[in-house]
């Protein structure tokens, strides 16, 4: 993204890559809670983005996979 998410750019940029996946965010953003902040909302979007790229097989990871101290691999993934 070019602008910070907390920005009116920024959130028309974050809106605009999220309504493919969900068609319905503008609508969602006008019903929010008072206390849910739009990029709040939109992080939860793009949290949900990625899980459904896991889902159908798209994700990529950004790095190589970290053990954690259980021995799980932890990685970041889009």
């Amino acid at each position: 993204m070019k602008h910070n998410k907390k920005t009116k750019e920024g959130i028309a940029e974050r809106i605009a890559f999220l309504r493919e996946a969900f068609p319905e965010i503008d609508k969602h953003l006008a019903s929010r809670p008072p206390r849910v902040g739009a990029d709040d909302l939109l992080d939860a979007g793009a949290a949900a983005w990625t899980a459904l790229r896991l889902h159908n097989g798209k994700a990529l990871p950004v790095c190589t996979a970290e053990r954690d101290e259980k021995g799980l691999a932890v990685s970041i993934w889009y």
